[in-house]
């Protein structure tokens, strides 16, 4: 058993040496290509990717020697297919981009659970290794470790939503099933779209709003072009992130490289990976008060409106995890459970 790598979060040289390699080309060892999407100055890669390759790196020695790429290789929804096929060797993809490739993970993203992304993140890990790695849902890739995001909001330009009936006529982007048929069921007009793209589809007038957490308003510069938002109890929807390796270069490397890269991923990395989020969450709340967008809780009245219509849709879920032999009820009671304990041992 290797002693756990510690995260040095503060310290800016080190992730700049990450930026730069972590360890140089002339090191002997598994090379191996890092590529995201992601702004570089997103507080997932400077709090969290960039560490975790860091780690990598000095935990075997440079006997794996991960680089991150100066530039995406293309939209999101793509990456699930270029670490399969081997176009890149680790990313993390965004499964609810490749609708359905994937199911299970949708439990993470169910509305009104938690406003802390680490306590969601952290708490679906363990779900995910008692009721769902059995599954496999991503041959072909090795999962290394999980992220979800803070809380999904209603954020839009046109108008104040404190009631549901305000949500009709507006075109919101959405990310994903969960929320799309939320969105819909709440009378709005959902428009599925990459965050890469919400930018351009405000400022040209074809969405009026976003669904969207604190942190994605400030990291993809939508400061100025949103003016309210909603703020649900325990988040409307959230996003899975999922880290892969492509399985053949996973089983390339040596036993004893295995067996560090999981040790310092799964659960370890999720839980400082989760703290980035919630990082990432503050600093947008102040940037969204410094562009004066008007921020308000979702009124109890709304909230249970949303709650009954969110129910035909959870249990559409419950359906479909059955089919596969798992127990849905089961891994929901268990996230909700793990929720409350990392929340009570966070405060």
């Amino acid at each position: 058993m290797i002693k756990k790598f510690t995260i040095a979060l503060t310290t800016s040289a080190a992730v700049a040496g990450v930026a730069l390699g972590g360890i140089t080309d002339a090191t002997a060892g598994q090379k191996l290509r890092y590529a995201t999407w992601d702004p570089p100055t997103h507080e997932v890669q400077t709090l969290g990717i960039r560490p975790w390759i860091k780690s990598v790196n000095e935990a075997t020695k440079g006997r794996v020697n991960i680089r991150m790429l100066t530039k995406g290789l293309g939209a999101p929804p793509a990456y699930h297919d270029f670490i399969k096929d081997g176009a890149i060797d680790v990313a993390h993809i965004i499964p609810a981009y490749t609708p359905g490739r994937f199911l299970l993970h949708k439990v993470a993203e169910f509305p009104f659970l938690t406003d802390s992304a680490k306590a969601r993140t952290v708490a679906y890990w363990r779900v995910y290794k008692k009721y769902f790695e059995k599954a496999n849902e991503a041959k072909g890739m090795k999962l290394l470790t999980i992220w979800v995001h803070g809380p999904g909001l209603i954020h839009n330009s046109k108008r104040p939503v404190t009631e549901m009936s305000q949500l009709k006529g507006l075109k919101l982007r959405v990310a994903g099933d969960n929320i799309s048929a939320l969105a819909k069921a709440m009378g709005s007009t959902p428009i599925f779209a990459p965050i890469t793209k919400v930018h351009n589809m405000l400022s040209k007038g074809v969405i009026d709003g976003v669904f969207l957490t604190y942190e994605g308003i400030k990291n993809f510069k939508l400061g100025k072009l949103v003016k309210y938002t909603t703020v649900p109890p325990g988040g409307l929807y959230a996003t899975m992130f999922q880290m892969y390796m492509n399985q053949a270069k996973w089983d390339g490397l040596p036993k004893q490289d295995q067996k560090i890269i999981d040790e310092i991923s799964g659960e370890h990395a999720a839980n400082y990976i989760g703290d980035a989020w919630d990082t990432a969450d503050k600093r947008g709340i102040k940037h969204m008060k410094e562009n004066g967008i008007k921020i308000v809780p979702m009124p109890a009245a709304f909230t249970k409106k949303a709650k009954e219509l969110w129910k035909p849709i959870q249990a559409e879920w419950m359906k479909k995890a059955a089919a596969k032999g798992i127990d849905g009820e089961g891994a929901l009671a268990m996230l909700k459970a793990e929720i409350k304990k990392i929340e009570a041992a966070s405060k």
